[in-house]
């Protein structure tokens, strides 16, 4: 009986123990990565924080609201952080904004790498866009 009891407490403490941090948008962790698009007859920026642990949040620059949204997994987060990693922000220069235009930024310690498009004079690399537009399945 004992024995029983013993081993369904470490059980539940591991459960416990496994349980990723979560955070609150006044304090955010060191990496994240930001999307959104902002622009059109408003001027109103709507952007979303994915962390590495799944959560995401959402801000409007109108009602400056932020709310928390569902989170995804850890492991669907990571696949998403490595895609940033390829996509290597760091060495692209593209800051060309329409009067409607999107962007995507990578938050890593003290460096934040953005670029911003929506300029029909300034095309991005499809390879973007469709990052881009995944990033914004997960908010649908």
């Amino acid at each position: 009986m004992k024995l029983t009891l013993l081993f369904s407490s470490i059980l539940v403490l591991s459960f416990l123990g496994c349980k990723s941090q979560q955070y609150t948008f006044e304090e955010l962790p060191e990496k994240q990565l930001i999307f959104g698009s902002g622009g059109g007859m408003t001027g109103a920026v709507d952007s979303y924080w994915l962390l590495e642990n799944g959560q995401i949040f959402h801000s409007n620059s109108l009602t400056k609201e932020v709310n928390k949204l569902e989170s995804i997994s850890r492991k669907e987060a990571k696949t998403y952080f490595l895609k940033l990693k390829e996509l290597s922000f760091a060495d692209l220069d593209f800051n060309h904004p329409g009067n409607h235009y999107y962007f995507l930024e990578e938050v890593n310690l003290d460096n934040s790498y953005k670029i911003v498009w929506g300029s029909n004079n300034h095309e991005i690399s499809d390879e973007y866009l469709d990052f881009h537009n995944q990033l914004k399945e997960l908010i649908k």
